[in-house]
């Protein structure tokens, strides 16, 4: 679980694939497309992988993605500075997952966040949604 208000704990990535797992074959396909400028090449499907896979090992890169980059705002967007969730004067985000959190309720920013990355991490934790081993989507 991630602890980003406590800051005790540092970020981590969500999965550490093993080099010979075909996950981590996709992940170093998909970071090899980023660089060539093409977005459209980027996030296409490679010849005879499977999209779900595809979609997964892209879904969880983009996660820890997310995570390193808010973790290098923590120290500048705490409870005081960033007392509500907004984009702007115009809209407040409040916080509901529709299990634990039934009503929206208004939060800080960063506890916002804390709850959206370990609300991502559990889904993404999920074998029945995102299985550990290939062939299995």
């Amino acid at each position: 679980m991630f602890n980003l208000l406590g800051r005790s704990k540092t970020l981590r990535p969500l999965k550490a694939l093993s080099k010979d797992s075909r996950g981590f074959k996709l992940s170093e396909k998909a970071q090899a497309s980023l660089g060539t400028g093409n977005m459209r090449a980027a996030v296409q499907l490679p010849p005879g992988e499977d999209l779900n896979e595809w979609l997964a090992v892209n879904t969880v890169d983009f996660f820890n993605e997310t995570s390193l980059i808010y973790g290098t705002i923590l120290e500048i967007c705490s409870e005081e500075s960033c007392p509500v969730m907004s984009a702007g004067e115009l809209y407040q985000y409040y916080w509901m997952d529709g299990v634990n959190v039934k009503t929206p309720v208004k939060v800080s920013a960063p506890q916002y966040v804390d709850y959206l990355m370990t609300w991502v991490d559990s889904l993404i934790n999920d074998e029945s949604i995102f299985p550990l081993q290939s062939g299995r989507f």
